[in-house]
């Protein structure tokens, strides 16, 4: 998800959208407070759960972040499994590995594959 040396859009966004999601600004303050031990807030102010992004809850940026792993030219279809450890890599939110799941089940091709 990093290209170049530089950071995705992807990462952009999730780092300037984090201060609009209520529960990642809760969160950011028992960080501050040390009252919760898997997340850190760096000297850029993200918050991270054991050092990955965390995403927010906001419209379409899961399901873009979905989107291009799945159907990036380095990893066509990878399958939920192989997805969710890819991005787990580098991002984290409530409810991912379900959400990753729900997204290749829609998927026709990743249905054609399983079917054969």
């Amino acid at each position: 998800m990093v290209h170049n040396g530089s950071e995705s859009q992807f990462v952009m966004d999730v780092k300037f959208k984090q201060d609009l999601d209520h529960l990642l600004v809760e969160l950011k303050e028992f960080v501050l407070k040390r009252s919760v031990e898997a997340f850190s807030q760096g000297g850029d102010g993200v918050l991270r759960y054991q050092g990955q992004l965390c995403v927010p809850d906001d419209d379409g940026l899961r399901e873009q972040i979905l989107e291009e792993a799945h159907s990036s030219r380095y990893s066509i279809h990878p399958g939920a499994t192989k997805m969710y450890h890819d991005l787990r890599e580098v991002y984290w939110w409530n409810g991912m590995k379900r959400d990753i799941e729900g997204f290749v089940a829609k998927c026709p091709n990743c249905q054609q594959v399983k079917a054969t």
